[in-house]
């Protein structure tokens, strides 16, 4: 009896310190990446005025006039402009980061997959930067430079710093919104989800992002609403197709397990 008290203690001391490994080694994930974003960051400094450039082509030939509302302006702007170039350089290394992080809880087999999913998730970022800034961009400052002018007849004017955060916010939810089928993939690599969840709560999932695209489409159209929902649905879709392609390649190593006679 005294044997088995000590060794629940035992148990118990050695989960606390794994708890507190895991905590530690997180805490390390979060601080290399500030030190990424900082470095990052610092590139971006020397590209602001070419990054600035390229966040005003979408309103070409549609906003005419920006203006500067308030001295500080400038160096928000500025700062904002180089928060979010330092975010698209250090996602690479951050996302590296994550994935390590989560490795442990992965069996061997699976890790160099995992690794392949690090680079997928930087070209699911870019895709979705892209398609927001070739396909929304464009079609949602017209809208609201339109619907702007009908409210007053003199040429409408657009202050440069809620641009730049209207831009770069639709940019960044882009991003993030493309990561779809990554997601679904690394939670059924830690078994936290199966293909059979996803598709159970498809009408949900489709009634959320819809509640979301409404949030962050800033016009009040369908159709721009639609242009966020539509690739929402297919990446979801995606995601579905590779979490099931996940889930029975686990079946199969499990199945190959029992079949070998390691566990009789």
């Amino acid at each position: 009896m005294k044997n088995q008290i000590l060794t629940k203690n035992q148990m118990t001391i050695k989960n606390n310190q794994t708890i507190m490994s895991h905590l530690e080694e997180l805490r390390w994930v979060f601080v290399r990446s500030i030190v990424y974003l900082i470095i990052a960051g610092l590139v971006s400094f020397f590209f602001a005025e070419q990054i600035i450039e390229l966040i005003k082509l979408p309103a070409k030939d549609v906003i005419t006039n920006f203006f500067i509302l308030k001295p500080t302006d400038s160096i928000v702007i500025y700062m904002k402009t180089i928060m979010y170039g330092a975010v698209v350089i250090a996602f690479l290394p951050m996302t590296y980061e994550f994935i390590n992080f989560v490795r442990p809880a992965l069996q061997q087999e699976q890790v160099l997959f995992v690794f392949k999913w690090t680079i997928f998730a930087v070209i699911l970022f870019i895709a979705g930067t892209i398609f927001v800034y070739f396909a929304v961009l464009p079609i949602a400052i017209k809208f609201l430079i339109d619907l702007a002018q009908t409210l007053t007849s003199s040429s409408t004017q657009v202050s440069f710093n809620a641009y730049i955060s209207f831009v770069l916010m639709l940019l960044l939810c882009g991003g993030i919104i493309f990561q779809i089928p990554l997601i679904c993939a690394m939670l059924t690599l830690l078994n936290i989800i199966t293909p059979f969840v996803l598709r159970r709560f498809r009408k949900e999932i489709f009634f959320g992002l819809c509640v979301f695209s409404a949030i962050i489409t800033p016009t009040t159209d369908i159709f721009s609403m639609l242009l966020f929902v539509f690739p929402m649905i297919i990446l979801y879709e995606l995601g579905i197709i590779i979490s099931n392609v996940i889930y029975k390649q686990k079946k199969s190593e499990i199945d190959k397990i029992y079949d070998g006679g390691k566990y009789d």
